[in-house]
């Protein structure tokens, strides 16, 4: 187990999580979902509290408490008073040490996931992302959906999610992270105590990497938007080219002056959304391109978005844009990282893929030693865009060129 601290002592409160180097890549073939239902199952309480007084007792902490299963990780949090930390950290061990699976309590969270599946489902947005990830990774688990499948969901039983908290919640992949005021020696008394019951298992689990398909899936529905989403592999963490990936990224989509949102948005007026955004994982990494637009418009805003994705990368950006996205990088670091929930998230973050901390000015060393030839080089490395994975969900008259589209279910 490690325990990464950052007190602070010019706030009243403080962040804590309790992190675990497991997520939805880890689910056994068969029960895709176990990592995310387990994390739901946590909370129904552990050896003293069952639900309802877990809940509150977390209450009367007056604090907020939460958890997220990612491809690659899970948290369980909480933000108090600095005073009270260490009861909330109580709570967040007395939930993940020995949790309560038995069969009810699993039969009735799974119907809650099952619920969670379905709103995922009715949303076209996030069906487009899910459906990206599918056409980018294929069956690899980051291809996967993250909670499951609603057949995959229903057979989970309580056996099933005992035998996955065994293997996977073990002191070694396990890392405690805070950000705030309270009393260091007292957080680490209250861990060491309250986690020393972890077997001591591995860290990082070994993890096979992904091949890019780049394929193109659509799933045809009636609809007032047509949605697309198009991916491209990129850099992981940990991987230099990272940080080019991010302004190439903020560049094309990151922001209200980036190519896409003035060239399909403020110029055309043909969507509300439009964007670029990077996803990084341990071994890969994920860039896309996403547009919501009224469905006679979809094949004009395609158009436009593969012309500025081009253009960008054979081009490059302009001396002032490189710079001005830099600073717009910079100034985001420094303004997340004026909240104990961003610090206690980018501690956690970190060692649990285990990563080196490197501290802000050396991030911001990397954003700003970026060139215009080290970006070039990296847009190199893209291809067309014609030629990435796409998604697209919406009325089959909407679907747009050059892609040929199969049935995404």
């Amino acid at each position: 187990m490690r325990i990464l601290l950052e007190p602070l002592s010019h706030v009243r409160t403080a962040s804590i999580g309790i992190w675990f180097a497991v997520g939805s890549r880890e689910d056994p073939q068969g029960q895709a979902g176990v990592a995310h239902l387990l994390e739901h199952l946590v909370f129904k309480g552990g050896r003293r509290y069952g639900a309802r007084l877990l809940a509150e007792a977390m209450d009367a902490l007056g604090g907020q408490f939460n958890a997220f299963t990612t491809r690659e990780h899970t948290c369980f949090h909480a933000r108090t008073l600095g005073t009270r930390l260490c009861d909330a950290l109580e709570l967040l061990m007395e939930m993940v040490v020995l949790p309560r699976c038995d069969e009810a309590e699993a039969q009735r969270e799974r119907q809650v996931v099952l619920d969670e599946l379905a709103m995922i489902a009715d949303d076209p947005g996030e069906t487009a992302e899910e459906l990206l990830s599918t056409a980018l990774w294929g069956q690899h688990p980051l291809g996967l959906p993250q909670a499951g499948t609603p057949a995959s969901v229903a057979g989970l039983d309580a056996a099933a999610l005992r035998g996955f908290h065994a293997a996977r919640y073990v002191g070694g992949s396990c890392v405690v992270a805070a950000a705030g005021r309270f009393a260091v020696e007292d957080v680490l008394r209250t861990a060491e105590a309250g986690l020393g019951g972890l077997p001591a298992g591995v860290g990082q689990p070994a993890r096979s990497g992904p091949a890019p398909l780049r394929a193109a899936l659509a799933q045809i529905r009636r609809s007032q938007q047509a949605h697309l989403c198009l991916g491209a592999p990129a850099p992981g963490q940990g991987d230099p080219l990272r940080w080019a990936a991010a302004l190439f990224c903020s560049i094309l989509g990151g922001s209200p002056s980036s190519r896409l949102f003035q060239a399909v948005r403020e110029d055309r007026g043909l969507c509300y959304d439009v964007g670029a955004g990077g996803t990084e994982y341990s071994d890969a990494g994920e860039l896309a391109i996403f547009l919501s637009t009224a469905p006679t418009e979809a094949a004009l805003a395609t158009r436009l978005a593969l012309a500025e994705t081009r253009r960008l990368a054979a081009e490059g950006p302009t001396a002032a844009e490189l710079r001005r996205h830099q600073d717009q990088l910079v100034a985001s670091v420094h303004m997340a990282l004026e909240g104990n929930d961003a610090r206690m998230t980018r501690l956690g973050r970190q060692a649990v893929a285990g990563l080196p901390l490197l501290p802000l000015t050396e991030v911001c060393r990397h954003i700003r030693g970026v060139t215009r030839r080290g970006l070039a080089a990296y847009a190199a490395t893209l291809g067309d865009p014609a030629g990435w994975a796409a998604a697209f969900v919406g009325p089959r008259a909407a679907a747009p060129g050059p892609w040929a589209w199969r049935d995404g279910g």
